[in-house]
Parts: C-alpha cells; sequence; structure tokens
C-alpha cells in the first residue's frame, strides 16, 4: 500500500511540473506573460516615437522644440521625440503627409495651400504669431514704408504670398522685380535695392560684413501668416490625441524656456548645424521674441490662434489668386490641445 502511494505521489508531481513547464513554453502560462509584461513596460519608458521635420535647417526659430527636447519635457510626458533638420530639398508637408514623419513646421498660408492640394494637415501650434520675414534695404534710404517701393528693386522668390499681397495692397506697379538667388551680393551692389530676408538673419550677416541696413517688417503690411506653425494630419489627430496633446504642451513649455535660456539650448541646436555661429542663433533668439510672446499670447499661452486670423488670410490668398476656391478654416487648425496659461 504505502509503495503505491508513493508512485501516485510521484506521478502526480512529474504531471504537475509537466503542466507548469508546458504553459510557460506556449506562451499561454504565467512564465510568458510575466515576459511580456517587461516588454510592455520597457516600451513604456521608452515612450511613442515620433519624428519633427524641421521646414528649413536647424536653427533659433525653432528652439522652442529644441528647448523641449533638452530638458526632458517631451521624455516626461512619454514622447521619445526625434528633430530632424530641413532643407532646400526636403518638403516637411509631403514628409508629414505621407507618414514618414509625424510633425513639422511651416507656414499658415503654406498649410492652407497644401489643403486646396488635397493635403489634410493641420495647424496645431503657432511658435509665432506674425512672420518675422522683412524686406531689407539700405540705412539711410528714404523708405519709410511699402508704398515708397515704386521705382526700387526687390530682389524676391518666386511666387511669394506675402509679396503679391504687398504689391496688390500698395499699388506697386512700378517696383522692379529681381530673382532672388539666395546670394546678398546682388543687394550689397544696389543701394536702391531692397531683399527678402528675416529680422532674424539678414541684418545679422550684412553687419558682419559692415553694412547696416534698415527693414520693413512683412506683418506690418497686413499680411496675416502665422509662423512656426506646428502642423501633423488629420488622422494623426484623430488616431492619436494624446500623443499630439503631449508634443504640443510639451513644446509650448519649451518655448517659454527657450525664450529667458536661449543661451544654454543653442549648443544643442549647432550640433545639428555647426555652420551656424552660437553668436547668430543668439541673435535669433533676441529678435524673434517681439513674434512670440504678444499681448495675444500672454492673454491665451503661446502658441494661441484663432478663427478671425485664419479667415483674414484665407481672404487674403484668395484676393491674390493663391487660393483659388475658399475653404473651412475650422479644420485648417485647432487649439484644442493648448495648455492655457
Amino acid at each position: 500500500m504505502m509503495k503505491n502511494t508513493k508512485l501516485w505521489m510521484t506521478a502526480c508531481l512529474i504531471f504537475a511540473m509537466l503542466a507548469v513547464t508546458a504553459c510557460g513554453n506556449n506562451g499561454n502560462g504565467n512564465v510568458a506573460a510575466t515576459g511580456s509584461n517587461e516588454e510592455e513596460a520597457e516600451a513604456a519608458d521608452a515612450g511613442t516615437s515620433v519624428r519633427l521635420l524641421e521646414g528649413w535647417f536647424s536653427k533659433g526659430e525653432d528652439g522652442g522644440y529644441f528647448a523641449a527636447l533638452q530638458q526632458n519635457y517631451y521624455k516626461d510626458s512619454g514622447i521619445d521625440m526625434t528633430i530632424q533638420p530641413g532643407g532646400p530639398e526636403v518638403s516637411a508637408m509631403q514628409m508629414v503627409a505621407s507618414g514618414k514623419a509625424e510633425f513639422g513646421i511651416s507656414y499658415a498660408d503654406e498649410i492652407l495651400k497644401a489643403r486646396e492640394q488635397g493635403i489634410p494637415v493641420v495647424g496645431i501650434l503657432a511658435g509665432f504669431q506674425s512672420t518675422p520675414q522683412v524686406l531689407i534695404y539700405h540705412k539711410g534710404e528714404k523708405i519709410n514704408g511699402f508704398e515708397d517701393l515704386n521705382d526700387k528693386t526687390v530682389y524676391i522668390g518666386t511666387a511669394v504670398p506675402y509679396w503679391e499681397f504687398i504689391k496688390n495692397k500698395y499699388k506697386l506697379s512700378k517696383v522692379q522685380e529681381m530673382k532672388y538667388t539666395g546670394q546678398l551680393i546682388n543687394f550689397i551692389n544696389n543701394k536702391n535695392a531692397l531683399n527678402q530676408g528675416y529680422i532674424t538673419n539678414e541684418p545679422y550677416a550684412l553687419a558682419q560684413q559692415g553694412i547696416d541696413v534698415d527693414v520693413l517688417k512683412i506683418a506690418d503690411s497686413g499680411y496675416a501668416n502665422y509662423a512656426d506653425v506646428l502642423f501633423t494630419t488629420e488622422d494623426y489627430i484623430k488616431e492619436h490625441p494624446e500623443v499630439v496633446k503631449a508634443v504640443v504642451q510639451a513644446s509650448q513649455k519649451g518655448w517659454s524656456y527657450y525664450l529667458e535660456n536661449y543661451k544654454t539650448v543653442n549648443p544643442l541646436i549647432q550640433t545639428y548645424n555647426p555652420d551656424m555661429t552660437l553668436e547668430a542663433m543668439d541673435y535669433e533668439a533676441e529678435h524673434q521674441k517681439e513674434f512670440i510672446m504678444t499681448d495675444e499670447t500672454a492673454a491665451n499661452g503661446i502658441g494661441h490662434m484663432t478663427g478671425e486670423r485664419w479667415e483674414e488670410l484665407l481672404e487674403q490668398m484668395l484676393e491674390v489668386k493663391f487660393l483659388t476656391k475658399t475653404q473651412d478654416v475650422s479644420q485648417a487648425f485647432t487649439t484644442e490641445f493648448l495648455a492655457k496659461p
């Protein structure tokens, strides 16, 4: 009897061990489940991976996003952020629309144009309340406003919306347009000329060569553009609203930090663009503040946008035929993810 009892107990023990081993091996038991939870925990720690494509080479004008990266605002919000520089051969619109990047940086007028072309992008944060673009002219020239540009030479790019708006509004039928090649030598040699540029860039570069200039701010023309607009797609917003919210609000915090601490962030930006000096980036940071912090953003938070501004911009673009048909601007932007001050 004792011998049979021992045999029965041994058989039960062997059966139990086989059962546990089998459960672990086929992925349905406790052993496999524990491994799965560990992998999920590691993935959660890494955060949701997203890519932000800049509109141009890395610079201080995108400083808020780099500050959010450096200060771990993205990471703390569960976002594994990669910032990728743009350039002349890179289209942020196309990259985001194709899913090769989740977020991009552009202008409000480019978003409206893209939507007319069937690219469903949506602005989610306006880094700049107005554009830092300018027309530069030689210091001492008798130019008090855009109405004084008739009989002047203007070096400008092809199909520039703000320029078409300015020509139409100020009746500049006698202005001489010349193709801007990206080089300032023609402007330097022509005292009667103006050149497109950014208040954050060309005045500094020219000053390094001993050339003093003044500027006409495109924002003062009445062109209602938002600049440095963070955007994504309609589908990404629908499928990943929490990710969009996390990116937007971390970016707002980044901009707040960068405004006062840009000298600690610019060395990081320089690693993405070694050709740009820290002094040039510091100049950018100082001269762009007025476009980021306004009465509007003081009341509503960095990145704020209004339907009225988008509607005004739409009408301006229709007037100069940069858009061929009207559209619902409420679909072109959203402020639902912005944190309020």
